[in-house]
């Protein structure tokens, strides 16, 4: 007797595309949580490479964007506490260390880097409005897409 190729009640296999298509509708459900977070992370991440928030003249909401995005917290970097003048006299035959100029290949990676979180923004960007338009359930894919932003700025509230 030849054995049938259809699924046996209880073996746990099923039709395969109702599988692929559970697996499809929770990438698109985890994708519109998670997008903002990415979003937030990329661009940021973009920011940093250049270190941007680290220069003095920043605006104070990137330097703050920065410290979430590094540290955890939203809130402007602490400043460095002063020197006294017993410090500095001790200090004052050291001649002040200029940075080396960075190698060519360097400012590559870094560019490479920035246009990968500008492609990786403009992706999720572009995932997220497929979902909101296209989706079959867009009120879920609305509620998503503002958990993924409430939560962590609740979070960052209550820090």
């Amino acid at each position: 007797m030849a054995k049938s190729k259809t699924a046996q009640p209880g073996t746990g296999r099923g039709n395969p595309a109702l599988t692929w298509n559970a697996i499809r509708q929770v990438h698109v459900y985890l994708s519109v949580f998670v997008a903002p977070t990415l979003i937030f992370f990329a661009v940021t991440g973009a920011f940093q490479t250049f270190r941007v928030p680290d220069r003095a003249d920043a605006p104070v909401v990137l330097q703050k964007l920065a410290r979430a995005h590094k540290d955890d917290v939203f809130a402007v970097k602490p400043p460095k506490p002063q020197t006294t003048d017993g410090e500095r006299h001790r200090h004052d035959g050291d001649a002040p260390k200029a940075k080396p100029e960075p190698k060519p290949a360097t400012q590559a990676v870094k560019w490479f880097f920035v246009v990968a979180a500008t492609g990786m923004t403009l992706s999720t960007l572009l995932g997220v409005w497929m979902a909101l338009v296209y989706h079959k359930r867009r009120g879920l894919m609305w509620a998503l897409l503002i958990a993924g932003i409430a939560i962590p700025v609740a979070l960052f509230a209550a820090a």
